[in-house]
């Protein structure tokens, strides 16, 4: 390949290309190369005769010099990382499909509102004032707040599980 010339529209299409990998990889270092060639082509655009080799060295300084940095700076903060512990996410429980079904009371119904512990989900319930342990049958939702269930008490019912 004699007398190859790198011209100002290889450098762009360089550019863009680097451009492209270091958002789609959300990676610092193919920015470095876009930068490198962003600065020699627009040293072609004002010198047009700069040549091949001088292109090819400013090039690579540039982006040698950025990788060093980027690995460096990247090295030094690794450490301020703060680990997230896995927290289990809140799970869901379908209370619509709780309706006619009765259920016991792990604590107390006090002045109508009362909290109940199920497969793994926590419940706010309204409805009459019940002692913890009593059973109680679901009569509905609220409409506004899906979390809230409306209770009354049950006697002789079977339990739901």
């Amino acid at each position: 390949m004699a007398g190859f010339i790198l011209e100002q529209w290889h450098w762009w299409t360089i550019t863009l290309l680097a451009c492209s990998f270091a958002f789609y990889f959300a990676n610092s270092k193919p920015a470095w190369v876009a930068i490198s060639s962003t600065v020699v082509g627009g040293i072609l655009w004002f010198n047009p005769a700069f040549p091949t080799m001088y292109q090819l060295g400013v090039f690579f300084a540039i982006a040698s010099v950025g990788f060093v940095l980027t690995t460096l700076i990247l090295d030094f903060f690794k450490g301020d990382v703060v680990e997230v512990e896995d927290v289990a996410p809140k799970r869901v429980l379908r209370v619509d499909r709780l309706v006619g079904h009765v259920i016991t009371l792990d604590s107390p119904i006090v002045n109508g509102n009362g909290v109940l512990e199920m497969q793994g989900a926590t419940l706010r319930l309204r409805g009459a004032d019940c002692e913890a342990g009593e059973k109680v049958r679901v009569t509905g939702i609220d409409g506004i707040d899906r979390e809230l269930i409306l209770v009354e008490p049950a006697e002789g019912a079977e339990e739901y599980n």
